[in-house]
């Protein structure tokens, strides 16, 4: 029996080994130690660059492109003068050519350089109103150089101008009207007797006056554009009815003093009228700025009475540019008045004058229009 219950206890305990004390699984690995605590880190240092400065308005702008222009030009540095123009600006400058674009504009502030070597100028008189800046400068020198196969006259020159320039949101020039008097600055280079007087420069700041946006200011250009309407009547009674008894009136081309009285200038006028009698006046630009009335305008008409010393030719002119400023009396009257316009303009138009160096004109057939220019040629542009 032992045996038997020996080989019992034995696969007894053999059964128990192999249903519960087999060897335990292995145990799981421990868990991941957990992330270092996260340090807080620093923020970035705070930005103390100061911000750019506004932009200045163009109502700052335009005055320091008109000095820089003024101090360019007195340097003779044309390339740092054109530098104040857009690289598409345009340049009329009536009589005397058009440019465009800033290389045209640098190249021919180098040729009048080369012709004016001691040239030097001065604003007189600004008027600003919005980006419109229209400027009176005065300049002066010798001709020193060539020009258009003039040979050099060592004579001095200088007239009274007036541009008028449009300024885009930087403050560059994109566009400029320029009236002078060539035929004067001709005579001058030549020395011819009744040449005008050569100016002198200021040595004061210009008088400047900037629009205020006021209803007298839109009064003054329906005022200024009025004027123009007598002229088209071809009436000089409706003329003289626009006068001041005390009025003057100066213009650029004719080397004199402003005109003086009603009397004067509707004599004057009158004239005018007859050199032109189907004269037609079209406005382009005008403004009210600071008590002045600005007109900026342009005749049509023929050519049929003299005009001064030159001879009319009974052509047609078809656009004979101006720009007119005037002040009125309180009761709309003509009190002062300047106007600017380049006769070279009209005379080349209506076949009046002969060029430097050109040959002259065949004799005209018998019982042909007088005609025949007496005046030179200016500049074709400084």
């Amino acid at each position: 029996m032992r045996p038997t219950i020996l080989a019992a206890l034995t696969m007894t305990t053999l059964a128990l080994a192999a249903c519960g004390g087999e060897a335990p699984p292995p145990a799981p690995p421990p868990p991941p130690p957990p992330p270092p605590a996260q340090t807080a880190s620093a923020p970035p240092p705070a930005d103390t660059t100061p911000p750019p400065p506004p932009k200045p308005s163009l109502a700052e702008l335009m005055p320091q492109t008109l000095k820089g222009i003024g101090d360019a030009f007195n340097a003779h540095d044309a390339q740092k003068m054109a530098s104040y123009f857009t690289d598409d600006a345009a340049d009329f400058a009536y009589g005397e050519g058009e440019m465009h674009g800033r290389a045209d504009i640098q190249k021919a502030l180098s040729d009048m350089f080369g012709t004016f070597g001691d040239a030097k100028s001065a604003a007189t008189r600004v008027w600003i109103k919005g980006n419109v800046a229209i400027a009176e400068l005065v300049w002066s020198g010798t001709m020193t150089g060539d020009m258009m196969g003039m040979k050099a006259t060592k004579k001095p020159v200088g007239e009274t101008r007036l541009h008028v320039m449009w300024f885009n949101d930087d403050g560059l020039v994109k566009e400029i009207h320029e009236y002078g008097d060539g035929a004067g600055l001709m005579a001058q280079m030549k020395g011819q007797k009744g040449a005008p007087a050569v100016p002198t420069l200021p040595t004061n700041p210009p008088e400047v006056h900037v629009a205020k946006g006021t209803p007298d200011e839109d009064k003054l250009v329906d005022w200024v554009k009025g004027t123009d309407d007598a002229f088209n009547k071809d009436d000089i009674k409706a003329v003289g009815a626009e006068l001041a008894d005390d009025a003057d009136y100066w213009l650029n081309f004719t080397g004199m003093p402003a005109t003086k009285g009603k009397k004067a200038l509707t004599k004057e006028l009158s004239s005018f009228l007859k050199s032109f009698p189907d004269q037609k006046w079209t406005t382009s630009n005008a403004w009210g700025i600071d008590g002045f009335a600005i007109i900026e305008h342009s005749m049509s008409g023929t050519f049929k009475g003299p005009l001064g010393p030159v001879h009319p030719t009974r052509k047609q002119v078809s656009a004979w540019h101006a720009v007119d400023i005037m002040q009125p009396t309180a009761d709309g009257k003509i009190q002062h008045g300047w106007g600017y316009m380049n006769v070279v303009e009209m005379m080349e138009e209506a076949g009046a004058m002969k060029h430097p160096g050109e040959k002259p004109a065949p004799a005209a057939a018998k019982g042909a229009p007088s005609g025949g220019g007496a005046a030179a040629k200016a500049p074709k542009k400084k």
